[in-house]
């Protein structure tokens, strides 16, 4: 703040200080004023593309305007589907939404404002299967058509694809304040979607900071509100154990932060069919074997350097432990973990991890070292083998095995081709992965990391950790994966997912950080980066759309950050404009 402009301030809460204490009552004081009708500001925004995220493939629109019954009814074989019925009843909530006086009002100069003399009071849903079968191969398309009069109709393979239809029809509906009414703009509608990606997903640290199921299950329904279809599950981490085990509860019970910040069988048993009845998957991981130190707090035979200190050189940040490899009891727990959550999470992928380890931790350990003189092994091959039975275990359970990119980048291990590979530590990486063809999840900390910009990475107070930048909306959205690969490198990418790790994220501000971010990320995967015609999508049109999206997710509950000034939220051609290169 300017030094003149504080001063004047200052003055300023001095004399109305003093004008307040001879001011009369509140109730007086309003009586006396006049009526006055507050105008706003001006507010225009072009709808050039419909106000729809992400945006569908193909898309054609009218020029009409129809009213929408408050009591609109969905019928047809298909809403009697239990997964699809169930999200009937949540989008008769959702789609009559309101502001009286919203931020970004919708220009109603666009569409015919006449009003309707007909109104939209019935849905049909119709699904060629009511199979509710849920994996990466799942078809989510779906067809929307609203006519200017008479029934809207949702068509889909599979109730996967209603869910999307129906997200997109709430979407549609607009509230326009002046008639208190809901109306559909740009009638009639013919909408044909489907995703560019299979894969879209977003990762969240619950191990860090706990969260609970119930806020879980805010993120599972924001996610289906983007269209993103994986909530990967970090749970276990150095930091706390908060699974409670069946076969070793000793883990949780030492390992978790308290008695309450853990989750049992019945806990993930809810999250995973909430989540599948809003079309989501959800993937654990297992976080082994560097990052795992919490598991030697209830068996510390398992551990390696566990808590050492001063913990520089033994891991990446702190509490220093590893998973000590050579003892028999470490596979013994692992495998029976990976038992337990072979039953519990259905998905047929299965998240191994397999990053970050650092090798004085186990060179320090003397239980391995011996081992190792034992066997005539080196420390590599050593854990090589870990690894790789540790994911043979996993494909026991007919699961396909995920892992960081550290496993075949920097240790070099042999990897079979069907395992996938997950992209973190920049975006060259997508092209080494791909050129030695492997399947690819693309999580580039350089664009898709949401936690990163807060502060110093790994949460260390010492100067020399530097700090990494913030991943902005417009960055987030104008990465593309498929820079400098061939086609058949491109075809190898299965998908990508957002980051959410824990250092500087909780409950209470993980939303803000999240969103409206991810939902850029969101059409992206779903959208691609060009229309079925060719056409790029670009940030400069992407922004008149995501501005009110974010407005609906704060109308929705989500503590969705801002874009920018409210003056731009408002007026968004007269902020977004390209640079002048004559000034």
């Amino acid at each position: 703040m300017h030094a003149g402009l504080s001063l004047s301030l200052c003055v300023a809460a001095v004399a109305l200080t003093t004008v307040t204490a001879q001011a009369p009552s509140a109730e007086a004081y309003s009586s006396s004023l006049p009526i006055q009708k507050i105008q706003g500001i001006p507010a225009v925004n072009p709808v050039s593309q419909p106000w729809i995220w992400p945006l569908p493939q193909n898309w054609e629109r009218g020029s009409n305007t129809l009213k929408v019954s408050k009591s609109i009814r969905f019928e047809g074989k298909g809403a009697r589907q239990p997964i699809v019925s169930k999200a009937i009843k949540r989008y008769q909530n959702l789609m009559f939404k309101k502001e009286d006086y919203p931020m970004i009002p919708y220009n109603w100069s666009t569409t015919d404002n006449t009003p309707s003399r007909s109104s939209l009071s019935t849905v049909v849903i119709d699904i060629k299967t009511n199979d509710d079968h849920l994996d990466m191969d799942t078809d989510e398309s779906y067809t929307l058509t609203v006519p200017v009069s008479g029934k809207a109709v949702i068509q889909a393979e599979t109730v996967y694809g209603v869910l999307h239809g129906l997200e997109t029809l709430s979407q549609l509906v607009q509230y326009y304040p002046e008639r208190k009414s809901y109306y559909i703009p740009n009638t009639p509608w013919k909408i044909s979607d489907f995703p560019q990606y299979k894969h879209r997903g977003i990762l969240l640290d619950t191990s860090r900071h706990y969260y609970t199921v119930q806020e879980i299950e805010k993120l599972i329904d924001t996610l289906s509100w983007n269209k993103l279809n994986v909530f990967h599950w970090h749970m276990l981490d150095s930091t706390s154990f908060p699974y409670v085990s069946k076969k070793y509860p000793e883990l949780a019970a030492h390992g978790a932060y308290t008695p309450r910040h853990v989750y049992t069988a019945k806990d993930i048993k809810q999250i995973v069919q909430f989540a599948k009845e809003r079309g989501v998957r959800v993937i654990p991981e297992m976080e082994a074997p560097g990052h795992s130190t919490s598991w030697g707090y209830g068996i510390p035979e398992i551990a390696s350097c566990l808590n050492a200190q001063p913990y520089f050189g033994y891991t990446v940040q702190p509490p220093a432990g590893q998973l000590n490899i050579a003892h028999p009891k470490t596979k013994e727990v692992v495998f029976g973990l990976i038992d337990e959550w072979a039953e519990l999470f259905p998905d047929s992928f299965f998240h191994a991890a397999g990053d970050e380890v650092v090798m004085k931790c186990w060179e320090n350990d003397t239980y391995i070292t011996n081992h190792l003189q034992k066997t005539n092994q080196t420390l590599m091959q050593l854990f090589e083998n870990f690894v790789l039975d540790m994911e043979d275990h996993v494909r026991q359970k007919n699961k396909t095995v995920m892992v960081w990119q550290e496993m075949l980048l920097e240790y070099h291990f042999n990897l079979p081709k069907d395992t996938v590979i997950q992209v973190w530590v920049g975006s060259d990486g997508v092209k080494e992965v791909t050129s030695k063809g492997y399947k690819t999840i693309v999580s580039a900390q350089n664009f898709w990391y949401l936690d990163l910009g807060f502060g110093r990475p790994r949460s260390n107070p010492y100067p020399e950790v530097q700090g990494a930048g913030f991943n902005h909306w417009n960055r987030v959205y104008s990465y593309d994966m498929r820079a400098n690969l061939t086609k058949a490198e491109a075809d190898l990418i299965l998908g990508a997912e957002a980051t959410m790790w824990g250092e500087l994220a909780d409950p209470n501000n993980v939303e803000d950080r999240l969103w409206p971010r991810a939902a850029a990320f969101a059409e992206r995967l779903w959208s691609g980066y060009e229309n079925p015609k060719g056409e790029e999508l670009i940030s400069a049109d992407a922004i008149y759309r995501l501005l009110p999206w974010r407005e609906q997710l704060v109308l929705r509950g989500v503590r969705a950050g801002p874009l920018n000034q409210g003056f731009c939220t408002r007026n968004p051609g007269d902020c977004f404009q390209p640079p002048n290169p004559a000034k």
